[in-house]
């Protein structure tokens, strides 16, 4: 009786784990497709090796924009190391939302894809009935904040030496 409970158990756990997994792709025009259906269209600019661009940008079926992913890199001259002696290059990208003025930034890889864009934002359901979700967006801005662009802006300051007599 208890082997047949834990059977029913660990079953239903795995449905529901499945049912919250989302399958996404991006179709060969740009749409977003999350568990089948378009939610949205993604075109890239840039994003190519030596590019100096790299932005996603991510629009409803109407051609409104919703979301802009902009990637940036500094040196984090915190990380040094045998190969890079001046720091290490640190890519991240930055979402700007419709409608907000705060940004939420997140690490990149070097090369990041349409796919990869559109996984990170069906993972954080920012985007609900094919516009934008207001408490999903909140919530990442919240959670991420802009800590790449702040680490930079601290590490460019000049030092501050102060001499007292």
């Amino acid at each position: 009786m208890k082997k047949i409970l834990v059977i029913v158990i660990l079953t239903g756990l795995c449905a529901a784990a499945s049912a919250q997994r989302q399958k996404v792709a991006v179709g060969n025009d740009g749409e977003m497709i999350v568990n089948g259906d378009t939610v949205a269209y993604i075109e890239k600019e840039g994003c190519k090796l030596l590019s100096t661009t790299c932005v996603f940008t991510i629009v409803d079926e109407s051609g409104d924009l919703l979301i802009t992913v902009r990637q940036e890199s500094f040196t984090d001259r915190e990380r040094r190391s045998n190969e890079f002696p001046d720091g290490t290059p640190t890519a991240y990208l930055v979402f700007s939302f419709r409608g907000y003025d705060e940004v939420a930034e997140v690490d990149s890889p070097f090369s990041p894809k349409e796919e990869s864009i559109a996984k990170l934002v069906a993972r954080h359901r920012l985007i609900k009935d094919r516009q934008l979700n207001p408490e999903a967006v909140r919530q990442f801005i919240a959670a991420n904040g802009t800590k790449f662009s702040d680490k930079e802006r601290l590490q460019s300051q000049p030092s501050v030496i102060i001499i007292q007599r």
